[in-house]
């Protein structure tokens, strides 16, 4: 049988030459690809899979090329961190025994023969890749191994920070117990981990690299437009259909659109957000300024949350506005807060927030009302005590969709929206 490398982790860089022409397409269509991965559509990816085959060298060099450009780009680093992440999750769910054999070993050989100086989560990542090789082990992992407890790990905390937000794994001592049937999650989290390390590491270097190196310098460029342009138009939002529209936003965007709606202003961190999240799925320049105009130019009905009318500061609103899509100041591309944000709260004069965490239960309730029945929106709150917003969020999306969509939990609105509209 032949000895195939499989390198997952990404942690030995290519070698050899790549035409530019062909570089660029490499990465270009993986960011395409790990889009569509990202909103649930790979069926509607129409790219080069060539580009996209594991261990392949166009593989191996479009992800490294990446993790360089993401050292000097926070919009990328954001986009694509999270994306890659997946990537690896569903290379894991579609892994055969043989191969994830391989890939543990190869974990282990390549971290100790090419890491001098090991970090923490390298550390973890060879003893874990012990752990689990073991015969008695690896046989129960490959075998179906669902809500099982039979063989536990420990792991330090902070090493797995995004299975930590989830709030299903018991912290001993400073330490999170990881079972057997969590292996995918804990591998995925300390890749991405394994990466964030990696890119701190060498942004010094790639900084300079990207600034004094032409071609990279146009690559740079070049996924920057591609970030803008595919996040600027994913859906098709106007301000003729937004209020059709709005009764399939997450619950957090429906509250800003009914506040809004009823008060005709909103404070000035829920009108950032509501306005990162409408551009985000798909609502033009020009439309959002008019709707914020019209909004704006009414008379408000609240008296201490937001006092400005667009009569007196409309070169500021629009200038807020462009500055929002990229077209003013540093010209970056925002993004819509994900869940984290959110729950994390602003201020008291913000209104907006997660309903799942910050809402008392009779305004919850309301607005659950809107979307469910009175049993269904009672069992759902009846849950609430021992779910994170999170899991809440992404029970009432399956609520909605009665069902017919996966188990994964909500990030972002961004992504609720897409999953919904899918």
């Amino acid at each position: 049988m032949i000895d195939i490398d499989i390198d997952m982790f990404y942690i030995i860089p290519p070698n050899g030459e790549i035409p530019f022409h062909i570089l660029e397409d490499c990465i270009l269509t993986r960011l395409d690809y790990l889009r569509h991965l990202y909103e649930g559509s790979t069926n509607k990816f129409d790219g080069n899979f060539e580009y996209l085959l594991e261990n392949s060298t166009y593989d191996k060099i479009a992800h490294f090329v990446l993790r360089l450009l993401a050292c000097a780009s926070s919009d990328l680093h954001l986009y694509w961190i999270t994306k890659e992440s997946l990537l690896f999750r569903h290379r894991l769910d579609n892994i055969l025994p043989r191969q994830l054999h391989r890939l543990l070993k190869q974990i282990i050989w390549k971290m100790q023969i090419f890491k001098n100086e090991k970090t923490a989560t390298e550390i973890t990542l060879i003893e874990l890749c012990k752990f689990y090789l073991q015969p008695l082990i690896f046989k129960h992992l490959v075998s179906n191994c669902h809500d099982c407890t039979d063989f536990q790990y420990e792991i330090r905390f902070e090493l797995i920070p995004n299975l930590l937000k989830e709030r299903e794994l018991i912290i001993k001592n400073g330490n999170v117990i990881t079972y057997c049937s969590n292996w995918k999650k804990v591998l995925q989290s300390l890749f991405c981990n394994y990466v964030m390390n990696e890119l701190n590491i060498m942004r010094k270097q790639a900084l300079q690299t990207i600034k004094h190196d032409l071609r990279f310098h146009i690559l740079n460029q070049k996924v920057q437009s591609y970030l803008f342009k595919k996040n600027a138009a994913h859906g098709n939002i106007t301000i003729d259909n937004i209020d059709a529209k709005a009764q399939k936003f997450p619950l957090c965007m429906q509250h800003l659109h009914s506040v809004l709606r009823s008060r005709h202003r909103l404070s000035h961190y829920a009108r950032l957000y509501y306005s990162l999240f409408l551009k985000e799925i798909g609502m033009e320049l020009e439309d959002s300024i008019i709707f914020w105009k019209q909004e704006y130019s009414k008379p408000h009905t609240c008296s201490s949350i937001c006092s400005h009318n667009w009569q007196s500061n409309e070169k500021k609103f629009i200038y807020s506005i462009r500055h929002m899509y990229g077209l003013e100041g540093s010209r970056r591309n925002y993004k819509t807060p994900d869940c984290n944000l959110i729950c994390g709260g602003i201020s008291a004069m913000y209104e907006g927030g997660c309903p799942f965490k910050d809402f008392n239960v009779d305004t919850l309730k309301n607005l659950l009302h809107t979307s469910l029945t009175e049993d269904e929106a009672d069992r759902l709150i009846n849950n609430m005590s021992s779910k994170s917003p999170e899991v809440l969020c992404s029970a009432f999306l399956r609520l909605l969709c009665k069902d017919s969509i996966d188990n994964g939990i909500i990030k972002s609105p961004i992504e609720y929206y897409h999953r919904i509209n899918d």
